[in-house]
């Protein structure tokens, strides 16, 4: 049985990658920020280890050696995370962190989460932290996989407590089309990848839809009558250099946003779950 090293493990992908890898057989090793992290991985997996990426020195919590490295570590692009760390800190230094160690201990495979398109939009500090580890990675002469979703189904959370309290607006024509993915789809896409050898492997789900059609659907699911209205994307560009002024954090995650609703966004269709069955479960859950 081979033994994996998960990071990211307590994220909504990060289970589901946990989920996968135990039911095709790997010996799955959670790392978590602290205890409290590994409470939420109790009906998953009970082994794991307390490590700080951040921390360099951290890592000498981690005895047992591993063959596999997973990583689906990464700082939420929602609004709502007020965390301090930046994207660079999480997405670029954590990971390099991570592989730094791997090196050392002779890690056979290192399996990471990036972002689709990330090499196009390298202006934007969450696409650049994607791009730049993963040329890290590559260089790295460990065997790799890199995973490259447009999005996953969990990011679009936020928009149900919007619509419910009527504050969901379309950025936009809403136009531009995506098909993220349900993150247990993308978690098989991942755990299949370790016997894949240095491979680039971008994956979103089954169905096309626009931006706008997203939002009706969260809009349709939590029963608001009225239609989403919409905002010039012109507005909100002009507000985006007060906002640098006082929270970089947040200027990063609006001008992702921003971006990606300008651009179509579409990676080649795998998985099974639709976005409005995911929207129904969540709801109604």
């Amino acid at each position: 049985m081979k033994k994996v090293l998960l990071f990211g493990a307590t994220g909504h992908l990060g289970k589901e990658v946990a989920k996968e890898l135990l039911q095709q057989g790997y010996d799955v090793t959670a790392a978590v920020r602290n205890e409290a992290k590994a409470q939420s991985l109790s009906g998953i997996t009970n082994n794991h280890v307390v490590v700080d990426v951040c921390k360099p020195q951290s890592f000498t919590a981690i005895k047992d050696n591993f063959e596999i490295v997973v990583s689906a570590l990464g700082k939420s692009v929602s609004p709502n995370d007020k965390s301090k760390p930046t994207f660079k800190d999480v997405d670029l230094d954590g990971n390099t962190n991570i592989l730094n160690f791997a090196k050392e201990k002779g890690c056979k495979k290192f399996v990471y989460v990036s972002a689709l398109h990330s090499e196009k939009y390298q202006h934007l500090e969450y696409f650049k932290v994607h791009h730049e580890f993963s040329e890290r990675l590559m260089q790295s002469g460990i065997d790799y996989s890199i995973i490259k979703p447009p999005a996953i189904f969990s990011a679009f959370l936020d928009i149900i407590e919007m619509a419910k309290k009527g504050q969901l607006v379309n950025i936009g024509k809403g136009d531009k089309k995506t098909n993220p993915i349900y993150e247990g789809d993308l978690a098989k896409v991942v755990v299949d990848s370790i016997t894949t050898k240095n491979a680039v492997i971008e994956a979103g789900g089954k169905t096309i839809y626009t931006r706008k059609q997203l939002n009706e659907i969260v809009n349709a699911e939590v029963k608001r009558k009225k239609k989403v209205p919409t905002i010039p994307i012109g507005l909100f560009k002009a507000g985006l250099p007060v906002i640098r002024l006082f929270d970089k954090n947040a200027f990063d995650k609006f001008a992702f946003f921003i971006e990606v609703m300008q651009h179509d966004t579409l990676a080649p269709q795998v998985g099974e779950m639709t976005f409005e069955k995911y929207i129904r479960q969540k709801v109604n859950s």
